[in-house]
């Protein structure tokens, strides 16, 4: 018999689940694989439905190349939450982010990005079935799962698609798919805990997890099951890594001050001429060439380190409630309940600072309107004739403090039944994700105009009118919510015999309500907050969609799957999504799959619905008049567009498996993936760096420096995507004893895609352009298991990439690489005593740090490639009751 056999009816040698297994995780265990290998000739494995299809199988090298992680495997990793794991995995390419990107408009999440297509290109599932988005949308634009809001002491094990999956999934399945399949099965009762903390900087964290179940299905006819998880980190600062403290990075290729600002207490008659008034307590006088700056003489400048977040403070609380009852022997019931709620909290800025392109948001126009900061005639601290303009930090107000609050659930319930030909299903959820973002120490427009005409403020020496403090001081609420109700129904069978096998049938349909409702503090509305930022969605969606599948055997060695998917919507139309899949099983050692699909994400309400975003960022101008060619902060201001198309996909997806023995295994999947009618707004440095082509879209103040940007979004250009995947493994076994070495890596072959529509596409494999997208990603691990002990010592590798969004010309110095990074983990348990389970994990065994990157900013590394934990050691215990 074939290691690669597909037909459901035959009774499979061990080798065929040692086979699936070796190819399907790149964090295998010798020991999980041995105790497959060994198990008794001849046993019956039960059909099981992977993702990738509606077809119940009995093995998981299929059709589709599909990524498998078991819950022995979640263990070993050493992670301890679905994004920690998730994002570790080298087909997370790039232009994924998790909570410590602090200045985020989704603060406090994690999501994850398949083939560096951003994460709402990812679609993630559990047990097969959507959930809600996170209620605020990252980088203003995109709706995505928030992995922080699952809990993984509930998973049994995670399926990754690696292809598109439009056809069966429908939207936003173009890189691929990651279903978290949830616990069936648990025994009694479980207890684990685990305390670990970092070797420098002071952060540690807590997690305690119980699982209980009840009632076995074969004696009962119903099963019960309970996941509980409490984790608790602390805080980092950027104050506390020796990496980042300073915030002084000149010694590095291209580094800068970039951790110090300028904007301390300067007074300005004339920006070309800035007039020297003493510098406030807390900040120093420098040079302005310290900032690259050509202006003569000093400036007063302080260190903003102290106030910036690395990592967030987190509480998690998740529980899952599921259930099973067999009403006979083929009907069952079946229902979950998911909850999670989260407390995080972030110094994501330094104290609040006032100077030119100060706004406040007018309600009855929807733009912003300027508020000037002009010391008045006759204020104590203006010795001139005229109002005078200034800059100053009000350091004594305090950082600005974030803290966010989020609340998920998600509630399912169904029936499948088991016929004679057919299976069915139906099923109906409801998912919900509910944001409270609390913002401390922001400014009063109105105390702060005030201050100004009364000079009841002294900006020279704010403790001689402490009162004034408490009247500018401002503190905001914004909340966020995202709902998904759906409704769904599907058959599956082997009806039918043709040609060289039976035939596969499946066919579904399913009914979504979405809606994404996101604002802004009355503070923000009224005019009171200065500098807001602000992402307004309002809309809501109806999605109904049907689709089927075929699985043919045309001849004995090949199998062939078809499918399709229609999805209408009723804001931007419908879109219908194919799918070709071929298996060839060339020998009994060789296996080829070939899958070509089609696909589409369907526009995101913040992109299509009513909705208005005022976001803060920074470009190179070439026209600023004071330092040509620097940094310079910009306000952007970017609406909704209800006329846009989705955005269509091709896949093409080849792989070559082979598997001489059951100890031996090797596969290579190569992908191409092409997007047509990007959803973007133009390019912010484009828009800038050419104000001849983009009249009306750019203010300056009085000086000329720049002060907003408007944009829109809108259908524009395509990008195409090319790579392949390696995995493999070996094993080696003397006696008891097992070592395996185990390998999964990724390459980027190309990532091409005009930066601004109607050009020709540039380059970003292997650089920054667009994010950070290394060419190789890999994890190679060797493990030995003897006994009671597994050991296991993991390198994982992030290569290099070159500079794109920072030159030379404004960046002198500038390295044009960024160094490869190499990180080594160790994982050691014991099992040895009764039922329980000893373990310490060490995670960047020799305390790497992430390699220099000066387009980081404040941050010398890229946030989504890297942290700044440092090496980090867990002991943990399991014990089963």
């Amino acid at each position: 018999m074939s290691r690669f056999a597909r037909n459901p009816e035959v009774r499979y040698r061990p080798l065929s689940l040692a086979l699936a297994l070796a190819l399907a995780a790149p964090f295998a265990q010798a020991a999980d694989v041995a105790d497959s290998a060994t198990a008794e000739p001849g046993v019956t494995l039960d059909a099981v439905q992977v993702t990738g299809s509606n077809l119940k199988r009995s093995d998981e090298a299929g059709v589709n190349p599909v990524l498998v992680i078991d819950r022995a495997q979640i263990e070993k990793s050493g992670k301890v939450t679905v994004s920690d794991l998730l994002r570790s995995l080298t087909v997370n390419s790039g232009n994924s982010f998790n909570e410590q990107y602090t200045g985020s408009f989704a603060n406090g999440s994690a999501g994850v990005s398949l083939r560096g297509l951003s994460q709402k290109n990812t679609l993630v599932l559990v047990n097969g079935y959507r959930v809600a988005s996170y209620g605020f949308a990252q980088n203003t634009q995109d709706n995505f799962v928030d992995l922080n809001a699952l809990p993984l002491g509930a998973i049994e094990r995670v399926e990754i698609l690696k292809d598109g999956a439009s056809a069966l999934y429908g939207s936003d399945a173009i890189a691929g798919v990651v279903n978290l399949i949830l616990r069936r099965k648990i025994e009694g009762i479980e207890l684990d805990a685990a305390y670990g903390a970092a070797t420098e900087g002071g952060i540690d964290q807590h997690s305690i997890g119980l699982r209980a179940g009840h009632g076995d299905p074969s004696k009962d006819g119903y099963s019960l099951r309970f996941s509980l998880d409490v984790f608790k980190r602390g805080q980092l600062s950027a104050d506390e890594r020796d990496l980042t403290k300073s915030g002084d990075f000149r010694s590095q290729p291209g580094g800068r001050l970039a951790g110090w600002s300028t904007q301390g207490g300067a007074f300005l008659s004339n920006p070309r001429a800035p007039v020297a008034f003493p510098c406030q307590p807390g900040t120093q006088s420098r040079p302005y060439s310290d900032f690259g700056s050509p202006l003569p003489g000093n400036a007063c400048a302080f260190n903003t380190q102290p106030y910036r977040t690395l990592i967030p403070d987190v509480e998690r609380y998740q529980a899952m409630v599921a259930g099973d009852v067999w009403f006979n022997d083929k009907v069952q019931g079946f229902a979950e309940i998911l909850y999670s709620t989260s407390h995080n909290g972030t110094y994501f800025s330094a104290p609040m600072t006032v100077g030119t392109g100060l706004r406040a948001y007018d309600r009855g126009t929807g733009r912003l309107v300027d508020i000037p900061a002009l010391l008045p005639v006759g204020h104590p601290n203006n010795p001139n004739a005229v109002p005078t303009p200034f800059e100053y930090s009000f350091l004594d107000l305090g950082a600005r403090y974030k803290i966010n609050k989020s609340e998920f659930s998600r509630v399912l319930f169904g029936l499948r039944g088991k016929g004679e030909v057919w299976d069915w299903e139906v099923a109906g959820s409801h998912s919900q994700s509910e944001q409270h973002e609390y913002v401390r120490n922001f400014l009063n427009r109105y105390a702060f105009e005030q201050v100004l005409a009364d000079g009841s403020y002294d900006f020279l020496n704010p403790s001689r009118t402490p009162g004034a403090l408490d009247a500018l001081r401002l503190s905001t609420r914004r909340p966020g919510t995202y709902r998904l109700s759906t409704l769904s129904g599907k058959i599956s069978g082997f009806p039918w015999q043709w040609r060289a096998g039976d035939v596969g049938v499946a066919a579904g349909v399913e009914f979504r309500d979405e809606s994404q409702d996101a604002r802004t503090s009355p503070q923000v509305l009224s005019g009171t907050e200065l500098r807001p930022a602000i992402n307004l969605i309002d809309g809501d969606r109806r999605v109904a969609a049907a689709f089927f599948e075929f699985s043919l055997k045309p001849w004995e060695q090949v199998e062939v799957q078809l499918a399709g998917r229609g999805d209408h919507y009723n804001d931007f139309g419908s879109a219908f999504s194919p799918k070709l899949g071929v298996r060839w099983q060339v020998s009994e050692d060789w296996l080829l799959r070939l899958n070509a699909s089609r696909g589409f994400r369907a526009p995101s309400l913040p992109e299509s619905a009513q909705s208005t975003t005022i976001s803060y960022g920074s470009v190179i101008d070439p026209f600023d008049p004071v330092q040509p060619g620097a940094s310079r902060g910009v306000t952007i201001l970017r609406t909704g567009n209800p006329d846009l198309k989705a955005e269509r996909s091709s896949n093409i997806n080849l792989g070559v498996l082979w598997a001489p023995d059951a100890d031996t295994s090797l596969g290579i999947d190569l992908y191409r993936i092409r997007q047509d009618d990007l959803i973007a707004p133009d390019d912010v440095q484009f828009v800038v760096s050419n104000p001849q082509s983009n009249p009306g879209r750019i203010t300056r103040d009085a000086q000329d420096r720049l002060q907003l940007v408007e944009n829109r979004y809108t259908n524009q250009g395509s990008l195409t995507t090319t790579g392949f995947d390696i995995e493999g493994r070996k094993v080696w076994r003397a006696g008891d004893s097992a070592w395996t070495l185990d390998g999964a890596w990724t390459r980027l072959l190309s990532y091409e895609k005009p930066q601004i529509a109607g050009q020709s596409a540039l380059e970003g494999a292997g650089g920054n352009r667009f994010g950070a997208l290394p060419k190789w990603r890999g994890i190679t691990s060797l493990e030995y298991a003897r006994g009671d002990w597994k050991a296991q010592l993991a390198w994982r590798y992030i290569g290099g990439y070159q500079q794109q969004i920072v030159d030379a010309r404004s960046n002198p110095g500038l390295s044009a690489k960024v160094d490869d990074y190499h990180q080594f983990d160790l994982y050691l348990g014991y099992e040895g005593l009764r039922d329980t389970t000893l373990y310490v994990s060490v995670q960047n065994l020799a305390d790497k740090d992430p390699p220099f990157d000066p387009a980081g900013g404040a941050l010398p590394y890229d946030i989504s490639q890297y942290d700044a934990l440092g090496r980090f050691v867990t002991l943990g215990v399991k014990y089963r009751f």
